[in-house]
């Protein structure tokens, strides 16, 4: 074996990853990063990442422009476990199995941000959440499905 132990890639579907592994890659990827949040979930690439034991890691958990966390049915959700918005679209993709990357220039945020394990959503916010799933645009990084 070579010197590469572990590799991740970005964007990647399923048939990414299953012609990496065809065209003769010898290490398969440990993460898939993408762009992933309550209005962007890419159900098949992590239900596909899961089964094969590839993380899966969501940038821009907040979404794009704010829309998100002016959504009414997150805020109503975030009301009632008594947590911010933010807290709210971060803690659903924690359920959904992602890793979640997220940055900030606030403190404040900063702490906050990593106070979304104190909580659980339940089945009915879940599926309130999940059926945003396509309802705004990305922040135009190249969606997976659409790249060759």
């Amino acid at each position: 074996m070579g010197w590469i132990r572990a590799i991740g890639v970005s964007n990647w579907t399923e048939h990414h990853i299953e012609q990496l592994m065809k065209d003769g890659a010898k290490v398969k990827p440990m993460v898939n990063q993408v762009e992933g949040n309550i209005y962007l979930q890419w159900s098949n690439i992590v239900k596909y990442c899961k089964a094969n034991d590839i993380a899966i890691e969501a940038f821009s958990p907040l979404g794009h422009g704010g829309k998100m966390l002016q959504e009414e049915t997150v805020s109503t959700i975030a009301k009632k476990h008594n947590k911010d918005v933010g807290q709210v679209a971060m803690r659903y993709l924690i359920e959904k199995g992602y890793a979640v990357t997220f940055s900030t220039t606030s403190e404040k945020r900063l702490v906050t941000n990593q106070q979304i394990f104190d909580f659980q959503l339940d089945e009915e916010d879940m599926a309130k959440l999940d059926a945003l799933n396509g309802k705004a645009e990305s922040t135009g990084q190249p969606e997976p499905y659409n790249m060759s």
